[in-house]
C-alpha cells in the first residue's frame, strides 16, 4: 500500500491511500480527486497528465506510447506521467495536478494550425444532426486509438467549448478540436459520400501518411 500526496492549486491532500497494482487515475478517482480524462483512459489525449513531485520510480515506467502521447501534446514538465498509464508501486507519492492555466501552457495550439473544414455536403449533414441535440453549440473532432493504421476519427455534437480547444468556423458550422487531436488533423477538409442509401463522412486529411483498406483508420 503505497501513500498518496496531491498538490493541487497550492493546497495539499495527504495521507491517500493507494492499493499497488492500480492505475493512478482508479486510485485518484476512488479518494474523489477529479482528474480530467476525456478519452475514458484509453490513452488517445494527454488531458490526464500529472507531475510526480516525489516516488516517481515506484511507479510502472512509462510506454512508448504513453511517452509518444506527452511528446505529441508538447508535455516536456520533468516527472510527466499520464494518471491513466501510470500503475502504482510499493513507494509514496507526492504528485501535482496542473491548474486550468497550468494545462493551457501545457497544451498551446499551434499558432500556424491550418484550418478544418467542410464541403457544402457536410456542412448540410451537421445542420441536420445538429438540430437532433438542441444542447449542442459545435461539432467536435477528435482522434483515438484504433484500427490497423494507429488512429481513428471520432466526431460528436459538442455542449461546450473547452479554454484549449481550437475552434473553426467552415460554412457556418464550428468546429472543435481538442490539443491533443490537433496536429493530427488540422487542415483536414470533411465530406459526405453516398453509396446507395448509405452516407459515410470522408475525411481529406494532409496529415495522414497512410490510411487502411477499410477507410476506418489512418496513421501520421
Amino acid at each position: 500500500m503505497a501513500e498518496l500526496t496531491v498538490v493541487r492549486n497550492g493546497q495539499e491532500s495527504a495521507g491517500l491511500a493507494l492499493a499497488e497494482g492500480k492505475r493512478l487515475l482508479d486510485g485518484l478517482s476512488q479518494h474523489g480527486v477529479e482528474v480530467a480524462h476525456e478519452c475514458g483512459g484509453t490513452l488517445a489525449c494527454a488531458t490526464c497528465v500529472v507531475v510526480v513531485r516525489q516516488g516517481l520510480e515506484s511507479l510502472s515506467p512509462a510506454s512508448e506510447d504513453e511517452q509518444d502521447m506527452l511528446e505529441r501534446a508538447n508535455v516536456r514538465a520533468p516527472g510527466a506521467r499520464l494518471a491513466c498509464q501510470a500503475v502504482v508501486g510499493c513507494g509514496d507519492l507526492v504528485i501535482e495536478i496542473p491548474g486550468a492555466a497550468a494545462a493551457r501552457t501545457t497544451f498551446p495550439r499551434p499558432a500556424t494550425a491550418l484550418p478544418v473544414t467542410l464541403s457544402e455536403r457536410a456542412a448540410r449533414h451537421f445542420v441536420s444532426q445538429l438540430a437532433k441535440h438542441p444542447g449542442a453549440s459545435a461539432v467536435r473532432l477528435s482522434v483515438e486509438p484504433a484500427g490497423c493504421s494507429g488512429f481513428s476519427y471520432r466526431v460528436d455534437p459538442a455542449a461546450a467549448i473547452r479554454d484549449d480547444d481550437a475552434v473553426f468556423e467552415s460554412r457556418g458550422i464550428r468546429i472543435a478540436v481538442d490539443p491533443a487531436s490537433l496536429p493530427h488533423v488540422q487542415g483536414t477538409t470533411i465530406d459526405i459520400t453516398q453509396a446507395g442509401l448509405a452516407r459515410r463522412l470522408r475525411f481529406d486529411n494532409p496529415n495522414a501518411t497512410q490510411t487502411c483498406g477499410c477507410g476506418e483508420s489512418f496513421g501520421t
